[in-house]
């Protein structure tokens, strides 16, 4: 690294030129107003060059609270196998195996070790949108689908589409997910009919964006789609996303972003067969994974200790 030049590093130099010309610290400092002591640590730093008379680091060797190369060794393995699953995952896995430290200090440990990858700049500016906080199992859950990328298809599809619907609990981030081949009211009505049954408990509020498969389009029909039909027979409120704003129902589009790059980008599945098994083996695997915003629990601990503490 290259040193840089400041004025105090030119002040030390004439002092220390001086001293050594006429061979007398105690001159030295006189002229230069400063100490004879101050000139002799200068005088022993120097060895022709200014910037051996430049501030040496403070930071000490070494502390006694610092991590020990096992516990370093230890987040490099837990990361390792974790990473794809988040930060909270692996401290997770970290104090299941003996880790003591915070998770601040673990994520500062990655950050030094460099094991973390670059963020990715955001596609939109922020906004400040406020959304309340869900208080208990089914209060709002988020429903949205998901085009399958063409590139994980590698089987005779006749130009036919896949999709995956998904819905997640605001305050337990407990997901359902289920892959079809058709876009429309009937299949997120179909959907609807599993999904208190698969989720464990009752369901408030359905939250979706306005597209078609949700809600009919305003300019054409009054009437209700099939899809607040069937909220309606189940008693469950609807309600709806404002226009473009993809971050109101951010737990969905996020976990949507998280299945992309984790699960289709990295497959190629010879039938459709083969996609769903593996879909409902990384999705079961999904409601196991701790969190951070859970207090690093997994959405089925927090379902279960949920309703423990109201059954107590």
């Amino acid at each position: 690294m290259k040193t840089i030049i400041t004025e105090e590093m030119r002040f030390r130099y004439k002092v220390v030129k001086y001293a050594i010309k006429h061979n007398n610290n105690t001159k030295a400092a006189r002229r230069y107003h400063t100490s004879r002591q101050q000139v002799q640590r200068w005088r022993k730093k120097f060895d022709g060059t200014i910037q051996s008379l430049a501030n040496k680091s403070r930071r000490p060797h070494s502390h006694p609270n610092e991590h020990t190369q096992e516990e370093l060794d230890l987040i490099r393995e837990k990361h390792r196998y974790h990473r794809h699953e988040g930060l909270a995952q692996v401290y997770r896995k970290l104090k299941e195996s003996g880790y003591t430290r915070t998770y601040d200090s673990m994520c500062r440990q990655i950050r030094k070790m460099k094991l973390n990858t670059p963020k990715k700049q955001r596609s939109y500016p922020k906004t400040n949108y406020q959304k309340e906080p869900a208080t208990y199992p089914g209060e709002c859950v988020q429903i949205d689908i998901k085009f399958v990328p063409k590139e994980c298809i590698g089987f005779a599809s006749n130009h036919s589409r896949y999709y995956q619907i998904t819905a997640i609990d605001e305050y337990t981030r407990k997901r359902y997910a289920e892959l079809v081949s058709e876009n429309s009211t009937y299949t997120t009505s179909e959907f609807l009919k599993r999904l208190e049954e698969k989720m464990g408990f009752k369901i408030k509020v359905v939250q979706t964006d306005n597209g078609s498969e949700f809600v009919n389009d305003s300019d054409k029909t009054t009437k209700k789609s099939r899809f607040q039909n069937q909220l309606k027979r189940m008693g469950i409120e609807h309600k709806r996303t404002r226009p473009y704003s993809p971050w109101q129902n951010g737990i969905v589009e996020r976990s949507h972003r998280i299945d992309n790059e984790f699960f289709y980008s990295k497959r190629r599945f010879k039938s459709f067969e083969e996609m769903e098994k593996a879909f409902k083996r990384y999705h079961n695997r999904y409601n196991n994974i701790a969190r951070k915003i859970l207090g690093f629990k997994t959405p089925n601990e927090v379902v279960e200790e949920y309703f423990s503490k109201d059954a107590a």
